[in-house]
């Protein structure tokens, strides 16, 4: 009896599917960190750091931007709640209108200290494609679109082997966020 009284009160309490967690979440970006890998095959992803000499076939550029977690309802604490299904994975409430990556140092003859480099970097979409970043961003993107993949140089600097970027990271809504990189040792 305890047993049947039990299963009746936790298949009774739980919530639908269309009534999973606090309400829908969103996600709010508040800041921005630019961080370079190292990604050589067959080995683990490396945070690179200052000073660092590494090939431009294994350098990544990561942007990871500082977010803040919040919904309509506030989020329950304490006890327990059964969940019929999983609540919907939070949303980002702006997408990326641009995003500007410079060096420090010049690049290449056509790419001095402070100019774009957007079309010398290509995004690699994680099904085996790439697209340039100077391509993709004609239109606005979604913040994952982005975060979620790693950013790779198409060339080898010529004018210093010495780089350092700068990132500048604007949203459809006007706030502008911005980075900077270790500076490293690119080699050809």
């Amino acid at each position: 009896m305890k047993r049947l009284l039990l299963f009746t009160s936790l298949v009774l309490g739980v919530p639908a599917c269309n009534e999973c967690g606090p309400g829908p979440q969103y996600v709010d970006v508040t800041g921005l960190s630019a961080v370079l890998t190292r990604q050589a095959a067959g080995t683990a992803t490396q945070v690179v750091t200052t000073g660092q000499a590494l090939p431009v076939t294994e350098l990544h550029l990561l942007l990871r931007p500082d977010t803040r977690l919040y919904g309509t309802a506030p989020v329950r604490t304490g006890g327990f709640a059964a969940m019929a299904c999983e609540p919907a994975d939070p949303t980002f409430t702006e997408q990326i209108d641009s995003i500007r990556i410079t060096s420090r140092y010049d690049f290449d003859g056509q790419h001095p200290a402070g100019t774009s480099l957007n079309d010398l970097i290509r995004l690699d979409n994680g099904y085996g494609g790439s697209i340039l970043l100077s391509e993709l961003l004609r239109t606005p993107q979604p913040v994952p679109m982005l975060v979620q993949n790693s950013l790779q140089f198409t060339q080898t600097p010529t004018s210093s082997a010495t780089q350092q970027f700068r990132v500048r990271y604007h949203q459809t809504n006007g706030e502008v966020y911005t980075a900077e990189t270790v500076a490293v040792m690119i080699r050809p």
